[in-house]
């Protein structure tokens, strides 16, 4: 059994769980709600993301190849993030296909951002300075900046398609940077931010014309190109170019299976902040009462400590709205998602509040027994399937019958950044299998209903050739409050 000081140093990020803790887990450890909430951890420096990229670009030159692909051309701001370091600020504003990124094959190429002349200036230059990239801003067409009696920040000009023809490109206004009233005045960051927008390309007229030049720019106009949204094949089609596109979705998706260094870096960070946001919340179970406060108090807890909350599934409900009573002699599992700058933690564990029902305790603990199993084998090369079987004949072994799928997943961009099962060999999850430095999480929750309470059990690990390791600390398997 845990006391409160031990679990409370635990969730303030002491040192990993021992031996003996672990083999504690099955009884559950106590949490009080008396406990102060510990101190927020200090600001993270995210700077390591201006210089190292987060696509493993050996890895995606890799399936570009499997594939018969000559580069990715992608829209969506994941796959924008991911190949470009930088999340387009205009999808956030409920605005579409406004960033485009280029990743060749041959990486003797540079890659290629298509990009809102002001927003690159305006926001790019302060989060990116990888070497290996060439931009190709667009603004609006001359004659509609002339005739403009605002300015915007935003595309305001003739949507894609719609200036000039496949041959004749409209002039292009110049891109647009804030007006300096006194040069002596100007910080170091505003210099930097007026040189990286005058390296870039000339600016085009629209992102159309961008993207062709782009494209042309690259020797990529006939090229095979694996695109993640249909929009880019009608933009490249306005343009005249002869590029053959082909959904590249999945390709993109098993590129992400293999994390580089410095989303690794991103997913314990997640993940530390994820666990620890979990916890605080469960401590405060039998203050708060209810589902909907519980569920408010992890959102709290996440963003306190830097993380975006995702979403939780309390007592086997995913609802928004929800609001149960807490009562004693309650069972119940919580689920846990947030992400740190786009990347996912993903945690899960079973709540008693006080003494539960002995269908409960028998659930946790033959749940618990075959997670480990599965965790003492996971390792490169196994396949998705396999995690399976090892959990579901550990569960036979122990003579236990509740039903428990063991859901292996990748975790990344997305809570479930894998290949889609109906797209991938076999159309089912039967082709995929794991690989050193994927982030995998087995699902563990028992899918029935009638035993006294919900149970769950997930956390984050890290594949390697010989093994796994988790991401983060470890919780016991049941916390008691």
């Amino acid at each position: 059994m845990f006391d409160r000081r031990t679990l409370f140093g635990m969730m303030s990020g002491a040192a990993a769980i021992g031996a003996e803790a672990v083999a504690a887990t099955a009884s559950g450890a106590r949490a009080t709600a008396a406990a102060p909430a510990p101190t927020p951890p200090p600001a993270t420096d995210f700077d390591f993301l201006r210089t190292e990229p987060l696509v493993n670009a050996e890895r995606a030159r890799a399936v570009m190849a499997r594939e018969g692909l000559d580069a990715f051309i992608v829209t969506q701001p994941t796959n924008v993030f991911y190949l470009g370091n930088h999340w387009p600020n205009l999808d956030r504003m409920g605005f579409r296909h406004t960033m485009f990124v280029i990743f060749p094959r041959d990486p003797r190429r540079p890659v290629a951002l298509v990009m809102q002349g002001f927003l690159h200036y305006y926001r790019y230059a302060d989060d990116v300075a990888l070497p290996d990239r060439i931009v190709f801003p667009y603004t609006t067409p001359l004659a509609a900046a002339a005739d403009a009696t605002g300015t915007s920040a935003t595309p305001d000009g003739p949507a894609p398609g719609d200036a000039g023809t496949a041959a004749t490109e409209p002039a292009a206004a110049p891109t647009r940077l804030h007006r300096v009233l006194d040069e002596s005045l100007l910080t170091p960051r505003e210099r930097n931010r007026r040189s990286v927008s005058a390296a870039a390309e000339p600016p085009s007229a629209t992102p159309d014309w961008a993207l062709a030049k782009a494209l042309r720019h690259l020797g990529l106009e006939r090229g095979r190109l694996g695109i993640d949204d249909p929009e880019i094949a009608r933009l490249i089609a306005v343009r005249g170019l002869a590029a053959q596109c082909t959904s590249g979705e999945d390709a993109l998706r098993r590129t992400r299976l293999v994390k580089s260094p410095a989303e690794l870096r991103l997913m314990r960070l997640a993940s530390r902040n994820n666990v620890e946001a979990a916890l605080r919340t469960a401590a405060a179970t039998r203050e708060l009462g209810t589902t909907g406060a519980l569920r408010n108090r992890f959102f709290t807890e996440a963003t306190r400590l830097g993380n975006r909350p995702v979403f939780i599934v309390i007592d086997g409900s995913s609802s928004e709205i929800a609001d149960a009573p807490i009562r004693d002699g309650q069972a119940f599992s919580i689920d846990c998602v947030s992400s740190c700058l786009h990347y996912h933690g993903d945690f899960a564990r079973t709540i008693f509040v006080g003494e539960p029902h002995p269908l409960m305790r028998r659930g946790t603990t033959t749940v618990f027994n075959a997670w480990q199993e599965i965790r003492s084998q996971l390792r490169a090369g196994m396949r998705f399937t396999d995690v399976q079987r090892i959990g579901r004949e550990t569960m036979r072994k122990q003579g236990a019958d509740f039903t428990v799928n063991f859901t292996p997943h990748s975790v990344g961009l997305w809570h479930t950044d894998h290949p889609r099962p109906s797209l991938t060999e076999g159309r089912t999850i039967d082709g995929l299998v794991l690989e050193k430095n994927m982030v995998l999480s087995v699902d563990c929750p028992i899918l029935d209903t009638g035993m006294g309470g919900t149970m769950h059990l997930e956390d984050l690990m890290l594949i390697d050739t010989d093994g796994a390791t988790p991401i983060h600390d470890v919780p016991p398997n049941v916390l008691i409050v």
